[in-house]
Order: structure tokens, then C-alpha cells, then sequence
């Protein structure tokens, strides 16, 4: 890819998280906007920013490097934590939402009715929310690297600044555009090639499965036709 276009499509895609981010700034107004968006997002707005976060480099580039090099038993891996995503939502996010707790470790905290227990849900959810960001800003530098050609640590520093930036100025609102944002553009990325792919496919002669003759159906060395097992006759 030309590092001119690159360059242009990374400029691109940045500004527009900005301004999408800047929307939700415009319209958060309360602390419920902030933390939870008053929820009020839609569910098809929601479960685009969830898909958005879902598809992430992690997905993109770890999975496919461990199925590279490990082989196709590496897709039990996204299979695993998509089950687990499916019991994040119903036994964590739907009790936290009827709540009306802002945070997991407010939840914690009214639910068992212990600092200490708030504490330690603090400590998880940062623990386990820092081991999920590097993947995401290697891979962000990794990606610019490749494309741009600027050194690995440029990527993950501007990933983190502009995301930084948007959940500070926009919370919860601007997240849930940005990410709905990423998950339509990420679909389209992942549609065109595809699609292209699948016309030059169709293109190249009708497609059809090409195998080898069966063993029942291989021709013998002394007749030289083809003999059939299986219906009543024994190979000579």
C-alpha cells in the first residue's frame, strides 16, 4: 500500500473518532450521561459499539498470528471468550444496570456491603483492563508501523491519546458513538476484500469442488474402466 494513502486513511479515520467523540461530548450534560449515557442508547446503537469493541486488534491480529503459527485449534480461543463475553452480559452488566451503580466496584461494594470487597473489584478490574490494553496498543503500533512506517511506539501513543481524550471530554456517550463508528468501518474493511474475493472467484470459471476419483471409482490395471464396490460386486 502506498505509505501516501496510508498516512491519509490513518489522518482520516483519527479525525473522524474525534468529531464523533466531540458529538457525544455536545449532548453529555449530567453524570449519569458521563458514566452510563442516561441509559438511554438504543439497542442496535449498543450492540454496534459492543461489536466495535469485540472486533479489536486482539481479534484481528492476535487470533490470526496464534492460528499462523499454533494452527486452526487456536480459534477455540475466540470461541471461548465469546462465551464469556455472553456471561459478562447476563450475570454481570444486566445486575449492574438494575442497580443503578455506575461502576463494578460500586456494585460490588452495595451488593456485599464491604470496602474491602470494592477494593479488590478495583484491583481486578484494573488489573484485567491493563492486560487487555497492551495487546491493543502493540497492536496499534504494529499496524502504523507497517502502513506508515514510523517507529512502533508512535501508534500506541496516539491510540491511547485519542482515546484518552474522548472518554475524558465525552464519557460513556462518546465512547458508544466512536465504537458503533469503528464496528461499521471495521465490517466495511472486512466486506470489500471479500467481496472482491468472491468475484474474482466466480469470475475464474464457474466454481465447483475439485476431487480425487474415489477409491471405489479408480480404474484397475488390467481392464482399465472403472470398478465400482458396493453394489453387490467384490474386487478382483
Amino acid at each position: 500500500m502506498n505509505r501516501t494513502h496510508a498516512v491519509v486513511a490513518v489522518t482520516a479515520v483519527v479525525l473522524a473518532t474525534v468529531l464523533i467523540g466531540a458529538l457525544g461530548l455536545r449532548i453529555s450534560r449530567t453524570t449519569s450521561d458521563f458514566y452510563v449515557a442516561s441509559r438511554t442508547v438504543r439497542p442496535g446503537l449498543n450492540a454496534a459499539a459492543i461489536s466495535g469493541e469485540y472486533l479489536s486488534a486482539a481479534s484481528f491480529l492476535g487470533i490470526a498470528g496464534l492460528v499462523l503459527v499454533q494452527g486452526p485449534a487456536m480459534l477455540w480461543y475466540p470461541v471461548g471468550y465469546t462465551a464469556g463475553y455472553l456471561v459478562l452480559l447476563v450475570l454481570v452488566a444486566a445486575p449492574l444496570r438494575r442497580s443503578g451503580a455506575y461502576t463494578l466496584s460500586d456494585f460490588a461494594e452495595a451488593r456485599l456491603e464491604s470496602r474491602r470487597a470494592r477494593r479488590l473489584a478495583s484491583l481486578f478490574v484494573v488489573g484485567i483492563g491493563w492486560l487487555y490494553l497492551l495487546p491493543q496498543l502493540q497492536g496499534a503500533g504494529l499496524t502504523l508501523e507497517i502502513l506508515t512506517g514510523a517507529p512502533d511506539w508512535v501508534g500506541g501513543l496516539l491510540v491511547a491519546l485519542v482515546v484518552t481524550g474522548t472518554v475524558a471530554a465525552g464519557g460513556m456517550r462518546s465512547i458508544t458513538f466512536v465504537q458503533a463508528f469503528q464496528y461499521w468501518l471495521k465490517l466495511t474493511a472486512l466486506l470489500v476484500p471479500a467481496l472482491f474475493l468472491l468475484a474474482a472467484w466466480c469470475g475464474d470459471g464457474a466454481p465447483r469442488a475439485r476431487f480425487d476419483a474415489p477409491p471405489c471409482c479408480a480404474a484397475t490395471p488390467s481392464s482399465g474402466s472403472p470398478t465400482r464396490y458396493g453394489s453387490g460386486s467384490t474386487p478382483r
